[in-house]
């Protein structure tokens, strides 16, 4: 599993897939994640194109890979930060969980393990 994931939001994913392979020279893996496209970046990033009805203002989502998901969220909350969505199972890519930190920036937490 990749340490940091980039989520892209596309109006449509087809052309939004076809945009970041050409442009980038991306190879989106679609047996991994079926309703998206998923690329690895040198072997640590993660960047997966996604297709949403509209675009929101905050634009990408960063995650970052953690060991343990319930020990993280414990640390976010107790340092000032928010639970936005509890842990939950996505299917063929593991846990999730989406935060803001301190000063209210979101990014999403991800985990092999349950």
């Amino acid at each position: 599993m990749e340490d940091v994931g980039i989520e892209i939001p596309v109006l449509d994913l087809e052309k939004g897939i076809e945009f970041y392979e050409t442009v980038f020279g991306w190879t989106f893996d679609r047996e991994r994640m079926p309703k998206q496209g998923w690329a690895t970046i040198n072997g640590s990033i993660g960047i997966s194109i996604f297709q949403t009805e509209k675009i929101r203002p905050k634009g990408l989502n960063i995650g970052f890979r953690v060991d343990n998901i319930d020990e993280t969220l414990k640390k976010v909350t107790s340092n000032k930060g928010k639970v936005i969505k509890e842990k939950f199972y996505y299917e063929n890519f593991g846990s999730v969980a989406v935060i803001q930190d301190c000063f209210g920036t979101e990014l999403s937490l991800t985990s092999e393990s349950a």
